[in-house]
């Protein structure tokens, strides 16, 4: 659709028009990057408040795109800076921050003299790390019972290695981690006293990670008692066979998400 309307503006103009259009400058106030790209002051863009783009859109953004491909990809220029013969594109966003919030993104495009693109830039660098494929979160399960003794809160020296070794993987595999630590226990008991023995077993562990060197504000730490039960055991009295069958109910899982950039 975007191209249509574009080649009917091209039409409408003709020649003449492409040749005043390609002579108007780029807005007169400007700011600069930390780089010394110019940017156009925002005030100056016809639609301050900037549009809503599509990421994946914006992820297709490469050197040797051209106007067209641009034009349907983004749409037009924010600034009145004519669509034929500038060098210069330059757009607001407003980005998905994941968190249910957006940020105010300038973005430019510089082409070279096939007016193909030369060069992209954000003025924002938080709005560059938002385009990064974002992590999939990993969920690490630790066996309740390697960690604690039975009906216990209290870590033992074998769960404390755990814990650590659990430290050492997420600083290998995650740069800026944010994690969730999840208790639960097996269906045998009252369901009041599962749910506080397994938030009190999330926060031991949430206390370890900090122990080793996570950073407090990162972690958090929940008590789930009997719910998301991984095996089903037949049986109601707490015999050792039933507490063996219903042992990967008691659990300790850790979520870890990359966090976004500020």
């Amino acid at each position: 659709m975007h191209n249509s309307i574009y080649r009917n503006v091209v039409w409408a103009l003709g020649i003449a028009g492409m040749a005043v259009l390609g002579l108007q400058g780029c807005a007169t106030s400007t700011s600069t990057d930390r780089e010394g790209i110019a940017f156009p002051d925002p005030g100056d863009a016809w639609i301050e408040e900037g549009t809503y783009v599509n990421l994946e859109d914006l992820r297709k953004m490469q050197v040797g795109v051209s106007k067209d491909q641009i034009y349907d990809l983004l749409g037009r220029p924010h600034f009145s800076e004519g669509l034929f013969g500038v060098h210069e594109w330059n757009y607001i966003f407003q980005l998905p921050t994941g968190e249910g919030s957006y940020i105010t993104c300038q973005y430019q495009v510089g082409f070279d003299d096939d007016m193909l693109t030369e060069s992209l830039h954000w003025r924002e660098l938080e709005c560059a790390a938002l385009l990064e494929p974002r992590k999939e979160p990993e969920r690490m399960a630790l066996a309740a019972d390697t960690l604690f003794d039975y009906d216990s809160s209290e870590l033992t020296n074998k769960g404390r290695r755990e814990i650590s070794g659990l430290t050492q993987r997420i600083r290998e595999e995650f740069s800026s981690p944010e994690i969730v630590v999840m208790g639960y226990t097996d269906r045998l008991g009252r369901d009041a006293y599962n749910l506080a023995l397994s938030e009190r077993r999330a926060a031991e562990v949430r206390t370890a990670l900090i122990d080793q060197g996570m950073a407090p504000t990162t972690i958090r730490s929940i008590g789930l008692g009997e719910r998301n039960p991984l095996v089903q055991c037949p049986g109601s009295s707490a015999t050792s066979g039933l507490k063996a069958c219903l042992r990967p109910n008691r659990r300790v899982e850790v979520e870890v998400t990359e966090r976004l950039a500020n």
